[in-house]
């Protein structure tokens, strides 16, 4: 079973930045998540995941302390590499503002047994990359077009029991 999970989504055109760079690592043959099909797949960064179903008070919680923060700019700060195996994850390492980082620790405190206890915040670039494939995945990342920033404009809640996403807290960008 998938993690339900709390996640900050994108404005279009940060989103279209990531998924410019996902296109960019398929057509080098290397994996990308533009690899991946699921109905939750989109740019993101993870804030909470966890096996066990999130009540409504952790739902409002994060509605209200991360919702009031939105549209939130997080700043890129380099590429990281999850996994010791013969495969591994790339990443964009992302650095939120104190208060969303004060925000998102406070709602992860709220959340049950969570999937990883400490918060590395990033954005999933690429996952199951061949440790061979490294110097050709870092070599696109390199000559893609990264954004220094990413703007966050929505709230999103995955339920994997319900197969639902529901954005549960939007930004007013106009």
């Amino acid at each position: 079973m998938a993690d339900h999970a709390l996640e900050l989504s994108f404005e279009p055109s940060s989103a279209a930045a990531v998924v410019a760079q996902w296109e960019a690592l398929k057509a080098a043959g290397v994996p990308s998540q533009a690899d991946h099909r699921s109905m939750t797949n989109s740019p993101h960064v993870t804030l909470v995941a966890t096996a066990a179903a999130l009540d409504d008070t952790v739902v409002d919680d994060a509605r209200e302390t991360i919702g009031r923060l939105l549209p939130a700019r997080i700043a890129l700060r380099g590429v990281v590499m999850f996994g010791q195996g013969p495969r591994v994850t790339l990443a964009h390492l992302v650095e939120p503002d104190q208060a969303l980082a004060d925000a998102a620790a406070r709602v992860r405190a709220l959340a049950p047994t969570l999937r990883h206890p400490v918060w590395t915040p990033h954005v999933t670039v690429a996952r199951r990359v061949p440790r061979r494939l490294l110097p050709t995945a870092l070599e696109v990342l390199h000559d893609t077009d990264a954004p220094r920033e990413l703007v966050c404009d929505r709230l999103r809640w995955w339920d994997p029991e319900q197969a639902l996403i529901e954005d549960v807290a939007v930004a007013d960008l106009g």
